[in-house]
């Protein structure tokens, strides 16, 4: 019966229409709404609004990196199984300009409207003088020149993949797959070091006095492991609506196995540099955990370890939960919302160190993000097919195996 001839049928293309796409309005809705209590909270409480509206944005925009790292990886590797699912991290990438605008509040110095110097310490005169042989680092144009060289090269090389990606729907050329797979060696390699300085910048940055060697590893983890969650939950989103249906339980089964494998290697990044600051007892290094263990901070760091390391990785263990896009979406979705719980419980106790509970204006913040860019990928989305349409590894996708 193996010898007999099959005959594979490609998928067609898929596209999204926003106007019948429930989310498109609700998403307006909320996000115009969001737009003028975030304008209102800006007003009342300054500082408030510029730390609930960075932990908003990078939730998000770490998701972007996760997808970036994803795209790049899977060329890398001239992987075949993902490509039913990688438009939808490509589709992400596409939405890098929108992602400096709405960074823009947090950087932008005083003098011009906006609220610089109230994250980055460093960055207002008065501690200028206190940075000593940090200072060239630390300084005001050298930062600027850093954020600038961020979203260039992630809006650049993105735009590179996603273009790419969507011209092969039109040419079928598979030099467009060569040529991405050529690029993606040394993309992988410029990533590592843009995020890992990014991440010094804006989060270690928020204690400009605290180090940590293993912090740009760490933060690799955080936004590889949303990446893959955030796939899960919009490939979810999508099928609910009719859309995706090529995908079967050998691609949620390979989803899953990675998730969990990037869920261990989150883990062994965030426990290695709570280890090594441990052990070696400096107090440039110590002072993050003194921070953050005190005033009830301590009970998330405790839900941290178990709901964003132990329960998924038991929940992830059985086969059966890998291959259901149900289970695996419900874990997706948990593994999310801790994120979110481990970038409120870094960012936030320099807003309110004294209090664990939200104020109102990290909700709408986060609401009002959201749904921009949720906006945003709809519109994204329905410019092109929802996968890969003429990708030369589609067959290899379609007849996957584990």
């Amino acid at each position: 019966m193996s010898g007999h001839p099959h005959t594979l049928h490609a998928p067609k293309p898929e596209r999204l229409v926003p106007s019948k796409f429930a989310l498109t309005g609700i998403f307006a809705v909320v996000a115009i709404v969001g737009i003028i209590l975030s304008v209102i909270g800006a007003c009342v409480d300054r500082i408030q609004f510029v730390y609930s509206w960075f932990f908003a944005f990078y939730f998000f925009f770490s998701i972007a990196l996760g997808s970036f790292f994803w795209v790049t990886l899977h060329h890398a590797c001239n992987s075949g199984w993902g490509v039913l699912v990688r438009r939808v991290w490509e589709n992400v990438l596409a939405l890098i300009p929108l992602f400096f605008v709405l960074f823009l509040p947090c950087c932008l110095p005083s003098s011009s409207g906006g609220f610089g110097g109230i994250l980055w310490k460093y960055l207002t005169p008065e501690n200028q003088a206190h940075l000593n042989h940090a200072q060239g680092w630390f300084s005001p144009m050298f930062f600027y020149v850093r954020v600038a060289l961020y979203f260039i090269y992630f809006w650049l090389a993105g735009l590179y993949y996603y273009r790419s990606s969507v011209k092969q729907d039109t040419d079928g050329s598979p030099v467009h797959t060569r040529n991405m797979i050529d690029h993606s060696y040394l993309a992988l390699v410029i990533f590592g070091v843009l995020e890992t300085f990014l991440s010094f910048d804006w989060l270690m940055g928020l204690a400009w006095s605290w180090s940590s060697s293993l912090f740009g590893a760490y933060n690799f983890g955080l936004c590889v492991q949303a990446g893959m969650a955030t796939c899960i939950v919009l490939v979810a989103i999508f099928r609910s609506a009719g859309f995706l249906v090529a995908l079967n339980s050998e691609h949620f089964y390979l989803m899953g196995k990675l998730l969990f494998g990037f869920t261990i290697l989150w883990a062994y990044f965030a426990f290695g540099q709570y280890l090594l600051i441990w052990y070696a007892n400096i107090p440039e290094e110590t002072i993050f955990y003194n921070d953050h263990n005190h005033h009830g901070w301590m009970y998330l760091c405790f839900l941290i370890v178990v709901g964003k390391f132990m329960f998924p990785v038991m929940y992830l263990l059985a086969q059966d939960t890998k291959k259901s896009l149900q289970a695996l979406t419900a874990i997706a979705v948990w593994i999310l919302f801790m994120h979110g719980i481990e970038l409120y419980w870094f960012i936030m106790p320099y807003a309110h160190k004294a209090t664990i509970i939200p104020n109102w204006q990290d909700i709408v913040s986060f609401l009002t993000v959201g749904s921009i860019l949720g906006y945003a990928y709809i519109h994204v989305a329905a410019r092109s097919s929802l996968f890969p349409t003429r990708d030369p590894r589609m067959v290899e996708c379609l007849t996957v195996t584990n």
